[in-house]
């Protein structure tokens, strides 16, 4: 697996679209196939201080040209309109919540 300027291409089949997910007043691109999501610093791309996130709680997977969230066996799990998933495919405005913390996805 090289690491490179590979990353740069834009995704097939999204429009052109990036994937941003905004947390908190931030807005950051998902810009890898495998975008973690948890409390550890080192481990993940997206970092939620609190104690109650696992150190890598969930990921936003590229797969087949589609994006999709996936809880990573984290202990309080991961929520979409109430109801704890283990994988879904993220729409345009999709709302999770990760324990308190509420993460939307916006392909704009």
């Amino acid at each position: 697996m090289q690491m490179g300027g590979g990353m740069q291409q834009q995704q097939p089949g999204m429009g052109g679209g990036t994937l941003y997910v905004i947390y908190s007043g931030q807005r950051l691109p998902v810009n890898k196939d495998r975008f973690i999501i948890g409390r550890g610093k080192q481990s993940s791309d997206m970092t939620i201080k609190d104690p109650n996130v696992s150190r890598q709680h969930a990921m936003v997977e590229y797969l087949n040209g589609q994006f999709y969230m996936v809880d990573m066996g984290s202990t309080n799990g991961v929520e979409y309109n109430g109801q704890r998933i283990a994988r879904k495919a993220i729409a345009e405005g999709d709302l999770f919540r990760i324990c308190d913390h509420e993460i939307r996805f916006s392909y704009r």
